[in-house]
């Protein structure tokens, strides 16, 4: 993705509080002392929030819901580990200006993320990394711009495309999963039950899904229909001895591309009334928002447009140059994902994928979000989200909003991702939030996206930092 620049309009920033002080009371809470303590642990006042917390006397689903807050800062506690003296010497070690007035300074533009937990500084995990991707002084020192591997792959979509949404590319996919929950990290002879991702099969980019091994005692594939879709598993834990599910399956792949140009002469004004319109252009809280605030953010960029294709366009321009792609927080320690990438000006995959999830349902175009895996050449597999965008007389077309913009002078390899998807992906997931086949008992690790997929045992959930996932595949290229 192209360089992008750190400056944002007076008229954005305006927008930006806006929104994140609407956004805060438009959802409404299950219990009177939630708003208390989600402000407190919002303002990383833990301590304030704990004693709230521990003074409550309640039961049943609000019990559970009070745990819940426990939970959370926990979580947060994980992804903001790293203390002010650590920071200072990763700056150090990177050659970067280490000072108090450097840090308060890029702490203060967002570059630097950090909390003051009960008022000491903690850093996120992976803060240097963003701040080499988030500072306009270091981004430009630092090498930018599309691969030239996925430029040619682009090439070959357009080429072999009819440029109306022809399969083409076609590869087929053996995928090897690796679970491994290490030894003793629950007492021997219990019942480890895992979710696994596993492959949807209603999409025509994403064929001949099957199920080729496993070595698990309990081995159930989820529903077609499950938007989430899962394997599920169970093994018993041995003394001294790695849990380890092992799992593979296969999948023939499909790249799909439609031209700007077709799009915009081929698509019908919106049946509004029709099941698809309504339920991809509504709220679905707390990550796909349509505040008042959103709206008129929206409304700002997309101004007097009526053509759903080029309101998508719009939309796409500005988040790809107004948020770079980060390093994200996991998803579940966030109240609101699109309020986030909008006060911290920027986020990863999925983040920018509900951000604009939201903005174009603000602007009455129906949209939704789907992720799972890409694919490299070599084998190796990455976790991504992206979505696609429904248009009267076409039907659901690919988009992938954190891939962005492709650095090219020609346009329609420059555009190719406002509208089309590579061959490269494994689709997990067509929504956010479901629930799984059979359903857990214990919070999820990731209770918006699945990807990794999730763990428990008879006494809790299992964290995502107590157990690993690795995927690889072999692909053979069919055309």
């Amino acid at each position: 993705m192209q360089l992008k620049h750190a400056v944002r309009p007076c008229l954005w920033v305006v927008g930006l509080l806006a929104l994140i002080l609407s956004s805060q009371v438009s959802f409404a809470q299950q219990y009177s002392w939630e708003g208390d303590v989600r402000n407190a642990i919002q303002e990383s006042r833990f301590a304030d929030a704990a004693k709230a917390l521990d003074a409550l006397d309640v039961s049943g689903a609000e019990q559970t819901q009070k745990e819940w807050y426990y939970e959370l800062m926990r979580r947060i506690r994980i992804e903001f580990r790293q203390s002010e003296s650590e920071v200072k010497e990763e700056l150090a070690k990177r050659g970067y200006d280490n000072s108090d007035a450097q840090m308060r300074e890029w702490e203060s533009k967002r570059y630097l993320e950090m909390r003051p937990i009960d008022g000491t500084r903690w850093y996120f995990k992976h803060a240097v990394d963003n701040l080499e991707r988030l500072a306009p002084e270091i981004r430009a020192t630092r090498p930018s711009g599309t691969s030239q591997f996925r430029l040619n792959n682009c090439a070959q979509m357009i080429k072999k495309s009819d440029g109306q949404g022809k399969l083409t590319l076609g590869q087929a996919n053996v995928f090897h999963c690796v679970a491994t929950l290490p030894a003793n990290a629950i007492p021997a002879g219990e019942v480890v039950r895992y979710w696994a991702p596993f492959p949807r099969e209603w999409c025509e980019r994403q064929q001949d899904v099957k199920l080729l091994s496993h070595n698990a005692d309990v081995c159930e594939i989820a529903p077609k229909e499950d938007l989430q879709r899962i394997v599920y598993m169970e093994k018993t834990t041995v003394k001294d001895k790695p849990t380890v599910f092992d799992y593979s399956f296969q999948t023939t792949s499909y790249a799909q591309y439609y031209s700007q140009e077709y799009l915009e002469k081929t698509v019908k004004p919106y049946d509004v009334n029709s099941d698809v319109y309504k339920e991809y252009t509504a709220e679905y809280l707390p990550h796909m928002i349509k505040t008042d605030a959103m709206k008129a953010w929206a409304d700002e960029i997309v101004g007097d447009e009526t053509n759903p294709v080029k309101i998508v366009s719009k939309l796409f321009d500005a988040i790809d140059a107004r948020f770079p792609w980060a390093s994200s927080n996991e998803y579940g320690t966030m109240f609101c994902i699109p309020e986030y990438v909008i006060r911290e000006g920027h986020g990863d995959c999925g983040m920018l994928t509900l951000t604009l999830v939201s903005a174009l349902r603000c602007e009455g175009v129906p949209a939704k979000w789907q992720s799972g895996w890409t694919m490299k050449p070599d084998g190796e597999c990455g976790m991504h989200d992206w979505g696609e965008v429904y248009y009267e007389g076409v039907g659901w077309v690919p988009i992938d909003m954190s891939y962005g913009l492709m650095t090219s002078d020609d346009p329609l390899i420059r555009n190719i991702y406002k509208s089309a998807l590579d061959q490269y992906r494994l689709i997990i997931n067509d929504s956010i939030g479901c629930k799984f086949t059979p359903e857990r008992k214990y919070f999820r690790s990731e209770p918006v996206d699945c990807q990794a997929g999730e763990m428990e045992w008879k006494d809790g959930n299992l964290y995502f930092n107590q157990w690993s996932f690795e995927m690889t595949v072999e692909q053979e290229r069919l055309d």
